[in-house]
């Protein structure tokens, strides 16, 4: 076996481990309460196992949510040092790809989404970056009665990694920030064509109002999806001085490890925007394998990981329109 299998099976024994543990640790356990903001939801099922590649999680059902929502405290780490969060799932380094002439590159579109809710719940949401359930479901269901299935960005992360094509007609869907309606509105749909998405969350707003809690992230991560690194205040980290620039993508990493069990291994630049230091140092901390910033689609290669493109998806854009771009861009 060589170093990129070993990496790619270790990672999936220790995701296996981490919803064992999971498991275990919450038995009757509720997930948190969905903020005020929201009505009163039923929960979404949970599935047992997580998930790779195309295969869809397995659904079972979750106890209604009924504990109140608890902010929690910030790991202040500054650095990504397994010691910080002791027991959580570290993945290994990634062996450098074989150097070739011509270098190996991916076509995965990467579709990059915020809010998925009513407009009435949406509060002071900017409307470009709300969609309507509807919508998004109509856009899953388009995506899947064509064939097309999902993979996290990390699943993407180790076939670059190991040089290894996924299927045709492979997609990723990012979600940011964190929002309940991630696990109110997106999850079920997901869950619904048997798909999995990677959760860039703020690690200082979990627990708070209108957004996600600790129980709620458990749920999505034993489902199959990513829990991923979206900075600890959401700070534009081209502005950030030096410190603080550390602080923004270790400390929410640790935060993200503290509370799932898994370091994160992927990063969503906060506004999309990322200058040579904001690459630099997300490279330095050493469980990110891959981080995506604004764009419209490109192509993955190891050399631009920490520069990826996402496709920002419109929040009244038709299922159709989406399916064409999707299909010109992958493969």
């Amino acid at each position: 076996m060589n170093l990129a299998s070993r990496a790619r099976f270790w990672r999936r024994t220790a995701a296996a481990l981490v919803v064992v543990t999971l498991a275990g640790a919450c038995g009757g356990a509720t997930p948190s309460q969905t903020p005020s903001a929201s009505p009163s939801k039923a929960a979404p099922s949970a599935a047992p196992s997580v998930a790779t590649k195309s295969i869809a999680p397995s659904i079972a059902p979750s106890p209604t949510p009924s504990a109140p929502l608890m902010p929690i405290s910030v790991v202040a780490a500054t650095s990504c040092d397994p010691s910080v969060v002791p027991g959580a799932a570290f993945p290994p380094a990634d062996p450098v790809p074989s150097s070739k002439a011509t270098p190996f590159m991916l076509r995965v579109p990467i579709l990059e989404y915020h809010r998925v809710v009513p407009v009435a719940e949406a509060g002071n949401s900017l409307p470009g970056l709300t969609m309507p359930p509807e919508v998004f479901d109509a856009q899953m269901a388009a995506l899947h009665k064509a064939g097309w299935h999902t993979i996290t960005l990390a699943t993407l992360a180790d076939d670059l990694t190991a040089e290894t094509t996924p299927p045709a007609r492979t997609f990723v869907v990012t979600v940011d920030d964190g929002w309940w309606d991630s696990y109110d509105y997106v999850y079920p749909t997901l869950q619904k064509y048997g798909y999995v998405a990677t959760f860039f969350v703020i690690a200082g707003r979990i627990g708070r109002p209108n957004f996600m809690g600790p129980s709620q992230i458990r749920v999505l991560l034993a489902g199959g999806n990513e829990i991923a690194d979206h900075t600890v205040t959401h700070a534009v980290l081209t502005a950030a001085q030096p410190k603080a620039l550390t602080y923004e993508i270790d400390a929410a990493a640790a935060t993200i490890a503290a509370v799932t069990g898994r370091w994160p291994e992927t990063l969503a630049y906060p506004h999309g925007k990322a200058d040579s230091r904001a690459i630099t140092a997300v490279a330095a901390c050493k469980s990110m394998r891959m981080a995506v910033m604004e764009g419209n689609g490109g192509r993955e290669t190891w050399s631009g990981r920490f520069r990826v493109s996402r496709i920002q998806v419109g929040s009244k854009r038709p299922a159709a329109d989406l399916l064409a771009q999707v299909q010109r861009e992958g493969r």
